[in-house]
């Protein structure tokens, strides 16, 4: 077995599914720090239970700033409606291969981090090593902006990021920008049989999913392409509608959530400020309208018609990722032993990850870990142990790299 196995297994135990409470994990890893005479920084959620960890290996003469930052994510997905074989948090070990949830995305990863940990407190460093562990990244990398906050008030500038999504230990250097965003339509229910007493929501919540649609495709058509990305341009879709009560009532209220991966050469802002115009020029002239008609049949429930509206909501911005191949972070992990474009996973993903943050927030950035993307989030989810081995190799080179 990988000699992270042990990590890796004990975090493989606990369900750190995304907003619900990550305290057992951080005690566990507070924990080693305190064994190992080292401090365990922490940035809490607004809920205040699941947290940012942050550990710093300083250099022997005493700096802190500096360094490689190794970064890993501490949350999973949820397991529910999965047709797993097997209990999605007790691993399982076959044929090669680690399957629970998280083995891919990304455990292994972390649980290697900590197996480093031990090893780097015990070195004399010529530079720092940081190990960065948050939460809350599956809904939309929530938790790294704090963790970068901190950073920057205690002083602490790393030379280099690494984050160890599942790549097949190859080396990404470029991620579309996800944005997420949540519009409400209220409307004014009424029995369906006094249908123009009423104003339906879903009604204006089915020309905004045409909008959406239309906005999508002109991206498709008329948008940036992004040269080496295996979909060039951005793309998106209205994927979550909840709403209504009933076949014969009204919609009162619709609540529907979109996605967005967006080209690093496309301003998320520029989009964000598209749906706001058509919800502004459109949308709630639409309603508007409807109130008047309402008020001139007379008997209109004026409480009811005052809420008639819309609401849009950014639930999470991601930045893209854009690193040069030629850029000395990627010299730095190719050093380390990650290869480029070497038949796993493209240096140009669709999908984003922290290392948008940290590079937004000036720290140069790749994606190196163990596993493959196309097992995250799957029933089923695996790693080859032979990955975790490479990871580990990867890891000890950045330990004699901090060692000087």
């Amino acid at each position: 077995m990988p000699a992270a196995w042990p990590w890796i297994e004990r975090l493989l135990r606990i369900p750190t599914v995304s907003y619900e409470s990550d305290e057992a994990l951080l005690e566990l890893i507070r924990a080693e720090a305190e064994r190992l005479g080292l401090t365990a920084h922490l940035t809490w959620a607004d809920e205040h239970n699941r947290a940012n960890l942050l550990i710093t290996v300083s250099a022997a003469d005493g700096a802190t700033s500096g360094g490689v930052l190794l970064s890993g994510h501490t949350d999973v997905v949820p397991v529910q409606g999965q047709p797993w074989d097997t209990d999605p948090f007790e691993p399982v070990i076959r044929d090669g291969r680690v399957y629970a949830r998280g083995a891919a995305d990304m455990k292994s990863y972390v649980g290697a981090m900590l197996w480093l940990l031990g090893r780097a407190a015990e070195a004399e460093l010529a530079e720092p090593l940081h190990f960065a562990f948050t939460y809350d990244e599956e809904p939309g990398c929530l938790g790294a902006p704090r963790l970068i906050a901190d950073l920057a008030e205690r002083g602490i500038r790393p030379d280099f990021a690494l984050v160890g999504e599942p790549t097949l230990m190859n080396i990404v250097v470029a991620h579309k920008a996800p944005f997420r965003g949540k519009v409400t339509f209220h409307g004014v229910p009424k029995h369906s049989s006094l249908a123009p007493y009423g104003i339906n929501a879903v009604s204006a919540a089915a020309r905004f999913i045409a909008f959406f649609d239309d906005l999508v495709e002109r991206e498709r058509t008329d948008g940036p392409q992004a040269e080496g990305f295996n979909i060039p341009w951005t793309t998106g879709g209205v994927n979550v509608i909840r709403g209504g009560a009933a076949h014969n009532i009204v919609a009162e209220e619709v609540v529907l959530e979109y996605d967005l991966r967006i080209v690093p050469a496309t301003d998320p802002e520029e989009l964000r400020a598209r749906i706001q115009t058509f919800l502004d020029e459109e949308i709630e002239p639409a309603l508007a309208e409807e109130v008047r008609r309402v008020r001139e049949l007379g008997g209109a429930d004026e409480q009811a018609l005052a809420r008639v509206g819309t609401e849009h909501e950014v639930l999470a911005s991601v930045p893209a990722l854009s690193e040069s191949p030629e850029a000395p972070v990627v010299r730095l992990a190719q050093e380390l032993g990650a290869v480029l474009d070497g038949g796993g996973e493209v240096p140009y993903v669709s999908y984003g990850t922290e290392a948008g943050q940290y590079y937004e927030a000036g720290i140069p950035a790749i994606v190196c870990g163990p596993g493959s993307i196309a097992q995250a989030h799957t029933a089923n989810e695996w790693v080859a142990l032979e990955q975790i081995e490479a990871c580990q190799r990867y890891l000890l080179a950045v330990l004699e790299r901090a060692r000087g």
